[in-house]
């Protein structure tokens, strides 16, 4: 299992996930509630549902921000952002998106998938070799040469 480099990508990746999910989550009822408001003519609901919109509009830019720079560690592929790329034969969907399943995974499981080279990646910082550790491997190795 693969672990991302740095903590800012761990937070990235889940401010993009939370992003994502708002955004499915968010969008329909913003819509159904200007449609319904229209509906009925409710000045007041049209104001309300309008708003929700236009804040669903800047969470998708945002969210398309944020993602854009959370790249799987082993393919380097963006895998909350939009891409036209080819996905793995394995992956899978939820409600016909990958990304959606790509970023419940992160937000439920602390780990995901990556819908591009189908390997798994765990929400976690990756440990790094110590300064002493590393000097003692290249003394190690230099002494065998």
């Amino acid at each position: 299992m693969h672990h991302l480099r740095t903590l800012a990508a761990v937070r990235r990746f889940r401010v993009a996930a939370l992003l994502l999910f708002g955004n499915y989550l968010f969008a329909p009822l913003a819509a159904g509630l200007l449609v319904y408001s229209l509906l009925i003519s409710s000045r007041q609901g049209v104001m309300f549902g309008g708003g929700l919109m236009a804040t669903s509009l800047i969470g998708v830019i945002l969210q398309w921000m944020v993602a854009s720079r959370a790249n799987c560690p082993l393919c380097m592929t963006a895998v909350l952002a939009p891409r036209a790329c080819t996905k793995n034969r394995r992956a899978r969907s939820f409600c016909g998106s990958c990304r959606l399943r790509v970023a419940l995974a992160i937000l439920f499981k602390n780990r995901f998938r990556c819908q591009y080279c189908n390997e798994p990646t765990a929400m976690q910082v990756r440990e790094k070799i110590r300064d002493t550790d590393t000097k003692k491997h290249l003394q190690h190795s230099h002494r065998c040469l």
